[in-house]
């Protein structure tokens, strides 16, 4: 059997207010000429479908034609999961009905995780999860942690894994000593905890997401990447082919539509590459490093870049390309891991008011114990 690994779509995502539908689009049509020119069996999708939980028309309709084209054009599986960013509810909507045609869909961890048929392999999906869901299922296991309760489910599918079968888990986590982008930030505000790339020892191919960047952190464990870069930090994007006779592992580059290109220098070096550039339809960020931006500086360089996203004089700058490991972010309080993410994606920080209606909200979910 031969797989395509996809994860952390985002149907729907908007950055600075500006819609990435055309660009999903096409990414998901790409996703469409390698399944056919790779001869593709099944699609495994990791997770955060959508950006957000309750999504537009618009949006549903992209993903209503993604799935019925896999399955009525190309003919190929798909496994589906829910991420942080989705509804699991509602991603899992006659997920009974679906599985018939061969598309599979888990939403949420209610039971135990159960095998997949698919060739000569079992697929084992486990959506994103809280510990206290795996508590319930496993009440006798000693769980305390993420990684805890993510160890708790990979023993259990490995004590009833066929083994005459490739074992196959599609997971939506982090992995301790993974590489975050810019747009990874966010995802730590949603009480995701680390879990070591040893737990998932003993299964053939661990499809992952959650985290932007294409990188695996052991030899069996990978992370896609998200579909389109929803960052400015973010590098290449690639789809990756697990084929299970081979065991082979092959990433697959995939060529957005448009990029997000940040330019930094003086006002004169900016306008003269402005004038020679010949990919003026990316998405930009433009970080003057002499002077502050006014409306007369935004709306000239906007001339050129009609997508020019954010525009940063020398007192507003912001660093470019920054990542942080796990380990980094796991350090930091909510409080600073909110200031990175507003100054990084947005380009301000926040104030005082706008820290504590996030520290009470946070408060409220349950999701961290602040002060």
């Amino acid at each position: 059997m031969r797989f395509l690994h996809i994860a952390d779509l985002h149907l729907g995502f908007a950055l600075n207010g500006v819609s990435f539908h055309e660009e999903q689009e096409h990414a998901l049509c790409e996703i469409r000429e390698i399944i056919r020119r790779e001869h593709i069996d099944a699609v495994l999708i990791a997770g955060d479908v959508f950006d957000r939980a309750v999504t537009s028309a618009e949006t549903l309709a992209l993903y209503d034609r993604f799935l019925t084209a896999l399955r009525c054009e190309d003919h190929v599986s798909a496994f589906l999961i829910a991420g942080n960013h989705d509804g699991g509810a509602r991603l899992a909507q006659l997920s009974a009905i679906l599985s018939a045609s061969d598309i599979y869909i888990c939403g949420m961890l209610t039971e135990r995780p159960q095998p997949i048929p698919c060739g000569d392999c079992e697929v084992w999906l486990v959506p994103f999860f809280h510990t206290d869901q795996v508590r319930l299922l496993y009440p006798d296991e000693p769980i305390n942690s993420a990684n805890d309760a993510m160890a708790a489910v990979v023993r259990d599918i490995l004590s009833r894994r066929d083994p005459n079968k490739k074992a196959i888990l599609v997971a939506h986590c982090f992995v301790n000593g993974a590489q975050l982008s810019e747009s990874d930030v966010g995802a730590r505000l949603g009480g995701a905890s680390l879990i070591g790339a040893d737990v998932f020892d003993g299964l053939d191919y661990v499809a992952l997401g959650h985290l932007h960047g294409m990188q695996h952190p052991s030899d069996r464990v990978w992370y896609a990447g998200s579909l389109y870069p929803y960052s400015f930090s973010e590098g290449e994007k690639y789809a990756i082919i697990y084929d299970s006779v081979s065991d082979g592992i092959t990433p697959v580059p995939l060529h957005p539509l448009r990029r997000l290109r940040t330019l930094s220098g003086t006002y004169d070096e900016m306008l003269a590459i402005a004038e020679s550039d010949g990919s003026c339809e990316d998405y930009m960020r433009i970080i003057l490093t002499d002077r502050s931006v006014g409306l007369e500086t935004l709306e000239r360089f906007r001339e050129r870049y009609p997508r020019l996203l954010l525009m940063l004089g020398a007192s507003e700058t912001v660093g470019q390309g920054i990542t942080l490991t796990t380990e980094e972010l796991a350090s930091m309080e909510p409080k600073d891991l909110l200031t990175r993410f507003c100054l990084e994606t947005a380009g301000y920080q926040p104030d005082t008011d706008e820290i504590e209606l996030f520290l009470q909200a946070l408060r409220e979910t349950g999701e961290e114990d602040v002060q």
